[in-house]
Order: structure tokens, then sequence, then C-alpha cells
């Protein structure tokens, strides 16, 4: 009989505190991406969160839960009004390993993106969703944004090959309809530019992508490509490539049963369980009077996000699976998924 959850669960389902935080700075962003979760954020959501009470959630992250992984997130958290005072703080308190969480409008601004580096920014997650510059900027509604994203890629290879050699380039896109024709494009371009981290996060139907069959993609479309991304990086790419949100059922049975593949390619086998605090949040069950929040991320997905089906009643993967965007299934209901025995 199959071990329940299976043996090898992935790191990010693993029940227990979480080993990283990620701090939302505020809603406030210069894109407006067509997928974008934060297009209906109320106005105490958009503004910046103070400096104090940055430092309060720096403080208590590290002292209280012993955590030195920290990311931060927005709206566009380079546009942070007080973000070098915050990294100086994260470093006072011992933070080491940070990442930020951008659309790389103001790395592109070399001043800004070395001010970055020196006050310990290691890792830069980039969002760029396609190759092509017409689509990039129609993804992330804003003309011109494809360019900006090169000048920031530019300016951290530039720190990089400076002497920064710790400092790492990731590329997260949403997987969508616009993008997924021309995916072993995007992974030729940007590796061509040095990036050897991509990682595809299947879209998520709510907020400006809600109910958008234009914008959506099905799994039963994207897996085929996808299969064949992990092929063409077995033979010629060599890079760190995964994807994220993605029902474990979808995929191909020979690619799945193989487990050494999906600790390559599913991402959530990489994924450390995470904290977040946001703030300016209606008040409610994860929320104070001040709209104050903190949560384990896996835990609110799978909790509050994401929905399961029938197929998933004797599903020996359901406890560290997730399931299904509860959005993707009023769009295109639950005929694509199949219980998983071993």
């Amino acid at each position: 009989m199959s071990q329940i959850p299976p043996i090898d669960a992935p790191r990010s389902a693993v029940q227990g505190e979480a080993e990283r935080v990620d701090i939302n700075l505020g809603h406030a962003c210069n894109h407006k991406c067509v997928f974008c979760m934060q297009s209906e954020s109320g106005i105490e959501q958009k503004k910046w969160v103070s400096l104090d009470k940055l430092r309060e959630e720096l403080r208590f992250y590290a002292e209280q839960k012993g955590v030195r992984s920290l990311g931060l997130l927005g709206g566009e958290p380079t546009l942070y009004p007080w973000l070098e005072e915050g990294l100086i703080f994260a470093g006072e308190l011992g933070y080491n390993d940070i990442t930020i969480n951008t659309n790389g409008f103001r790395l592109g601004q070399w001043e800004f993106a070395s001010m970055a580096a020196e006050r310990g920014i290691r890792r830069y997650c980039l969002s760029i969703h396609s190759e092509d510059p017409a689509v990039e900027d129609f993804l992330s509604g804003q003309k011109g944004a494809f360019v900006r994203k090169m000048r920031a890629i530019r300016n951290l290879t530039k720190l990089k090959a400076s002497g920064m050699r710790d400092l790492t380039i990731s590329i997260n896109a949403v997987l969508n309809k616009k993008n997924l024709p021309t995916l072993d494009r995007f992974v030729k371009f940007f590796k061509h530019l040095g990036i050897v981290d991509i990682r595809f996060n299947f879209i998520r139907p709510e907020g400006r992508a809600a109910g958008r069959k234009d914008i959506v993609c099905t799994f039963s479309e994207a897996m085929p490509k996808l299969m064949e991304l992990v092929a063409l990086n077995g033979r010629e790419w060599k890079i760190r490539l995964s994807f994220g949100e993605i029902p474990y059922c979808v995929y191909r049975s020979d690619f799945f049963k193989i487990e050494p593949l999906r600790r390559a390619y599913i991402g959530e086998y990489v994924d450390r369980r995470t904290f977040v605090s946001t703030f300016g949040n209606t008040p409610g069950p994860l929320s104070d009077n001040d709209g104050h929040q903190r949560f384990i991320w896996q835990d609110l997905k799978m909790n509050k996000l994401k929905s399961f089906v029938s197929a998933c009643t004797s599903c020996a993967w359901r406890e560290v699976c997730g399931g299904v965007w509860t959005n993707y299934l009023e769009m295109y209901g639950d005929k694509e998924f199949r219980t998983l025995t071993e």
C-alpha cells in the first residue's frame, strides 16, 4: 500500500513552522498585469507599510521564529520609499538570505541596483512572462515594460560580474495562453542572457484574470508543452527549470513516477514553507483590527484558495498536493483530474 503522505513529500508540504518569511510592503504598483491578483485591492492595502511596522515584523520573525530568510513582495517592492532603511535593519538582525520579487522597474537604474545589492539583496526574482516585447508589454499592461526589464537584467549581470558572485537572477513567469506557444523560445532567450533559473507558475484565475478564457489556459493545453520543455532541458539547456501550482495528477504518468524528475521539476519540492505578513486588510479571521495578517502561505492555499474534487478523495497525494485553484474549477470543471495511487 502507498504511504500517505508519500515518503518523498515536497519540502513545502511538510507540516510545522515555516523556514522563511515574505513581507508584503504594499500593493502599489506601476504595472497593470492582466493576471494581477491585487487589482481589486482596497486603498489601505495599496498604502506602503510604515518603516516602523516593517521593523516590527522583521524583529518578530528573527527573534520569535528564528527566521533568517526574507522575501520582499508588493505590488512593486522596488518602489517602497524606505527600502534601503529596511534592508539595513534586516542585516542588523541577521537576515542573510534576502530575495526581492520584482518587475525590475527601478533595477534598470544603476544607482538603485547597486544600492540593493550592497544592502544585502542576493536573489532577484524577476516577473517576466514572454521573450516577445509586444506580448510582454501586453501581459504587463505597460508599454516599454520589456525594455526596462532587459535593463534590469543587464545591471544585475554587471553587478554579478563585478565580484558579487553570490548574486542570483531568477525568472518567475506566469504560465498563460499568451506565452504558452513559445515557452521553448522563452527559455532559450533567457539562457542566452545567462539566466539559468526559470520558474513557470500556472496562472491563478482571480483578480484581472478571473473568468478570462483568453488568458487562462487549461492543464490539458499546458502539460504537453511543459513535458516538451523537460525533454529539451535534459538534452540541451541543463538549467534549473521548474513548474508550480500544478496538481500532481495532471503530470504525465511516465514523468511523475520517476522521483528524480519530480524533485527536479516540480517547484514545490524545493519551495520552503513560508510565513507571510500583509497589511491593510479588512478585519477577519486572518487579520487583526488594524488589518495585519500573519499566515503560512501553503496552509492558506490549501484551506482557502484551492479545492479538492472527487478524484482527490482516495488519492495518495492529497495531503501534499494542495488541490486546484477554486476559480479554475468554476471555469473548466474537474474532468482533467484523476486519482494517483502510488
